[in-house]
């Protein structure tokens, strides 16, 4: 009996290192992929961190005779706007500029004391939208990228 022991081998020591250090290796790897999307990318605007320049945005809305005009008041430019359609509680996102075929929204954004009017059905069952302003900043490379202002500066209207 003790001589079948004997004869019976264990993993090799070189083995059992190469296994711990990929083991190891994985484990960086999870937690690098993990901390990384974690972390905003720092996009600026108007040499500001942009989620800065979400408190200037100031505008007002209004949806009657399906018609939807949107009236700039703030500083910034508003690249674009996120409609939230809400029905029968569901909904979906879309840009403003997918609800019309050939949309007049600004190619450089909604400027300062802009207004935007134009006429949008929604489906039958919409009860709500929210706009939600989208802005263009500069990221670290200088590449330009989008940025939702989301939560509070969204604008709610009910659609009747």
């Amino acid at each position: 009996m003790r001589n079948d022991k004997k004869n019976k081998k264990g993993l090799s020591p070189v083995i059992a290192d190469i296994l711990l250090v990929a083991l190891v290796v994985v484990i960086i790897a999870i937690i690098f992929v993990w901390f990384k999307g974690m972390v905003q990318e720092g996009i600026t605007k108007f040499d500001q961190n942009i989620q800065l320049i979400c408190d200037k945005i100031v505008f007002d809305a209004d949806y009657s005779g399906g018609i939807l005009t949107i009236n700039n008041n703030g500083e910034p430019p508003v690249y674009t706007m996120k409609v939230r359609i809400s029905e029968e509680g569901e909904f979906k996102t879309q840009e403003i500029q997918e609800l019309v075929a050939e949309s007049k929204w600004p190619d450089t954004g909604l400027r300062q004391g802009a207004v935007y009017s134009e006429a949008i059905s929604f489906e039958e069952g919409v009860t709500k939208i929210s706009l939600i302003p989208v802005l263009v900043g500069t990221n670290s490379e200088g590449k330009q990228k989008r940025f939702t202002c989301e939560g509070q500066y969204e604008k709610e209207i009910n659609i009747t």
